[in-house]
């Protein structure tokens, strides 16, 4: 049973909640950020600014998530995230609370609660430990016929000007479902293209269907198309010939 699934069961039945909570802390979750990640080379650290969010009563929340795709469901856009284990993130955050898998069957955690978490795992001498995201993620083509998102996604893109080309992978997190990312070769703010795109494409997504998109600027695009033919290519008007 994975953190998911035993996440739905702690809500509804109490007996699981212990074993919800030691599942968890041992875990990597993650966490949106209003910039990249910046790394310390020479120290070793990270730099990261999380984005919050407010519940209907006021209380702001940091949101965080038991995967890369209860994250893409919340924000419905390309975010910046990180992934990194779950005691760690409570150790950064323990003056503030947080909220699992926000918008969707969740959990609330107060800075009481996390502190705690925290108490109780020095306790038991249980380590923070994370993987480091980009050893987790694979890239690959496609194997299964995507027409029927491939065709809409072109004639959207033909009426997009800024848009020079765009690829078509297959994204694999750990052993998270694989998941569907189109790379875009593009000028301008992405949110501008990204946000209208998601819409209009949720007109042809089929069941199972989890599409991620990205500019082809990020470092990870980059690794992910390298050897990839690009499925648009926008054609050059007159006078750019």
């Amino acid at each position: 049973m994975n953190l998911d699934e035993l996440l739905k069961e702690a809500i509804t039945k109490p007996e699981k909640r212990s074993m919800f909570l030691q599942m968890l802390i041992k875990s990597d979750v993650y966490v949106i950020c209003k910039h990249p990640v910046k790394t310390d080379e020479i120290n070793g650290g990270i730099s990261m600014e999380l984005v919050t969010t407010q519940n209907p009563d006021g209380d702001i929340f940091i949101p965080f998530f038991t995967s890369y795709r209860s994250l893409q469901q919340f924000a419905k856009r390309y975010v910046n995230c990180y992934r990194l284990n779950c005691l760690r993130l409570f150790d950064l955050i323990q003056s503030a609370n947080a909220v699992l898998n926000p918008n969707s069957y969740g959990k609330e955690f107060s800075s009481q609660e996390i502190k705690s978490i925290l108490m109780v795992a020095r306790n038991l001498n249980i380590p923070a430990i994370s993987m480091k995201e980009e050893e987790t993620i694979e890239y690959r083509k496609t194997q299964k016929n995507l027409d029927h998102l491939l065709r809409p996604m072109t004639r959207y893109l033909t009426r997009q000007a800024n848009v020079d080309a765009c690829y078509l992978v297959e994204m694999v997190r750990g052993c998270e479902k694989p998941q569907i990312l189109f790379v875009f070769d593009m000028n301008g703010n992405t949110r501008k293209l990204f946000f209208p795109l998601s819409k209009y494409m949720q007109n042809y997504t089929k069941s199972g269907d989890s599409l991620v998109f990205i500019s082809l600027e990020e470092q990870a695009a980059q690794k992910a198309v390298k050897d990839i033919d690009p499925f648009y290519v926008r054609k050059k008007r007159f006078f750019e010939r």
